[in-house]
């Protein structure tokens, strides 16, 4: 049984270098010599009374223990801050910083009035942008590095709390004569070869778009995918096909100037876009506050 309890800054630098796989980069990370988080790992395991990493002269693992504790460990820092910013904020609910995450199909279309917004009804918070796939925000919310992400639903089983916020339209957009073509009969089975161009596996837009579609036959889909909506409108025009976009990018004129046709996609397919963060979290009138805002901004599209 350990005697004295793990100090904190010990067990950041333990996920620091869970982290970059690395002593160096590990303690460049947490802005100490090496020698000092060496020392640290070596503290820690003293007092919790196992072994964290296997060592030899050159390289490390960590021990199923140690990833154990790795994961204990992330758990407590993230309690921990949550904890100081709820002290520090502490009759100011609505102040301080607010760290929020959202994925690029989304970011460029709503974060801009969201800050106008918050910055009008809500002056004493801070807000910070990230903008990165689903799976990168899903393991930063749960590892304490944002504090919300802005997602669209569903997402992988998580433990979050989920609060849905609008839904986002499909539209068709690209060809005119291809548009009309599918508008007319209705059938995406009538599109030649390689013309529907869609965005690359880590963004889920294509997922939710080929799925709410029912598009099945494979060789109907280019095999370049893009990275952005706005080099993927640019493949549509240059090479007369297709693509899906959310209509939040559409009120925001993607598509329109690139001369595309656009039309909204029948039956009502649309995504859910949702607001996720930790249950443990102690700022739950911010979120409830959020949630607000950003459900107000899909009303009025």
């Amino acid at each position: 049984m350990a005697s004295t309890l793990p100090n904190l800054k010990h067990l950041q630098y333990l996920l620091a270098l869970h982290q970059h796989q690395n002593f160096n980069r590990a303690a460049e990370a947490c802005f100490v010599s090496q020698s000092t988080l060496s020392s640290a790992i070596l503290k820690l395991e003293e007092q919790l009374g196992c072994q964290l990493l296997e060592r030899d002269h050159k390289s490390f693992v960590f021990t199923p223990h140690g990833e154990e504790v790795v994961k204990k460990a992330r758990q407590i820092i993230v309690a921990t801050t949550e904890l100081a910013d709820f002290c520090q904020h502490h009759g100011t609910p609505f102040g301080g910083g607010l760290r929020l995450g959202s994925i690029p199909t989304i970011a460029p279309y709503v974060l801009t009035d969201l800050a106008r917004i918050c910055h009008e009804e809500l002056p004493e918070l801070s807000l910070f942008l990230r903008e990165d796939t689903t799976e990168n925000l899903m393991r930063m919310l749960a590892d304490g590095e944002i504090d919300v992400a802005l997602l669209a639903l569903p997402v992988q089983q998580h433990s979050f709390q989920q609060k849905v916020v609008g839904k986002d339209a499909f539209y068709i957009a690209g060809n005119p004569a291809l548009i009309t073509k599918v508008k007319t009969q209705s059938d995406y089975r009538l599109l030649p070869q390689h013309s529907i161009f869609l965005l690359s596996q880590e963004h889920c837009l294509s997922e939710h778009a080929v799925s709410a579609c029912n598009v099945e036959d494979q060789t109907l889909i280019n095999p370049f995918f893009s990275s952005s909506l706005t080099t993927l409108v640019q493949m549509a025009a240059y090479h007369n096909g297709v693509t899906f976009l959310p209509e939040m990018a559409v009120d925001k004129g993607v598509g329109s100037e690139e001369g595309l046709a656009l039309e909204k996609m029948p039956n009502d397919m649309y995504r859910e876009i949702g607001l996720l963060w930790r249950t443990t979290s102690m700022r739950q009138r911010l979120y409830a506050k959020l949630t607000n805002i950003i459900s107000t901004l899909f009303e009025k599209n």
